[in-house]
């Protein structure tokens, strides 16, 4: 059976460029269509997933997708029940089809979405367009480098008002301000540079351990899994997020989190490996209290530590 789409392209980009907070929520609470008991659109973003392979820029990844979902589309169908290709006969249903299924993809597929993040992060974290804003943000640096944190922010203050969208101005003037001890200032910085690019790990991060100074648990949770939804080989949202669990006295539950951050840390000659082997003492030592030591050491052998 052959499936004529309209133009997909256009449907594509305009998928692929939604926020991040969108991508973030579509991954939490799918939408997509479900006929039958079988999941059309997202079992289309796993066949685009798989046949996407290498990717070398958005022109590129427009294309591939484009000729993937095709090929995804039709081998979907043809694999389905008499009913289901009776329903995708028409262009809308192959449309809405195809729509839900690049809502699907962006948070189903990880190279995808590692590939527009980094895109997109090149077009964000650049130097101004301004050399007046890109002399005040260097100047302040230096300040900022000798823990004279008023005097950087008053040059990072007059980079923004050069430049109101130069995100390392944004982000320093967030830390700054979180090294004063003004945590609710640094919190408006860095809310600001995730208004102007949602996945920035930097102010993620950053904001993320800002809500938890303040004990604002709920958003600092939301900062930190959006961090390891993006970033899932970055061990810093695993590791906040079991520093949230281990807060609130969830020690089995933080487990997990933890011991996935120390590993990456120790693959990859972390110094803050040291961190993560004080909070897997601290959970040890609290399990043990409770008698569930069997647990904590059921995890360690599945993910290879070694705890004495």
């Amino acid at each position: 059976m052959d499936y004529h789409y309209i133009q997909l392209p256009s449907i594509i980009m305009k998928q692929i460029f939604y926020t991040a907070r969108l991508l973030f929520t579509l991954t939490l609470a799918s939408s997509c269509l479900i006929l039958n008991g079988q999941d059309i659109p997202k079992k289309i973003a796993t066949e685009i997933c798989n046949c996407v392979d290498t990717l070398e820029n958005m022109d590129s990844l427009e294309a591939k997708v484009d000729r993937c979902a095709q090929q995804g589309m039709e081998a979907v169908i043809e694999a389905s029940s008499d009913e289901i290709q009776e329903i995708y006969s028409s262009e809308d249903a192959v449309e809405e089809a195809i729509s839900k299924a690049m809502e699907s993809l962006m948070g189903s597929c990880p190279k995808i979405r590692k590939f527009v993040i980094q895109d997109r992060k090149q077009k964000f974290y650049t130097k101004s367009a301004s050399a007046e804003a890109n002399k005040y943000f260097e100047d302040g640096n230096d300040l900022f480098g000798k823990n004279d944190y008023k005097g950087a922010l008053k040059l990072y203050s007059k980079a923004l008002k050069s430049d109101p969208n130069y995100i390392y101005a944004i982000d320093n003037t967030g830390l700054a301000y979180r090294k004063m001890g003004d945590t609710k200032k640094a919190i408006k910085f860095y809310k600001k540079s995730l208004d102007i690019y949602p996945e920035g790990s930097f102010a993620l991060k950053n904001l993320g351990y800002a809500y938890s100074l303040s004990n604002d648990f709920q958003d600092a949770m939301l900062c930190y899994q959006k961090l390891a939804f993006f970033y899932p080989d970055d061990p810093e949202g695993y590791f906040g997020i079991g520093k949230l669990f281990v807060a609130t006295g969830q020690y089995e539950t933080a487990i997990d989190y933890i011991f996935t951050a120390h590993r990456i840390y120790k693959a990859t000659g972390s110094e803050y490996s040291t961190d993560s082997e004080k909070m897997i003492s601290v959970i040890y030592n609290k399990l043990r209290e409770q008698n569930k030591l069997d647990t904590f050491n059921q995890k360690a052998s599945e993910y290879g530590i070694n705890y004495n």
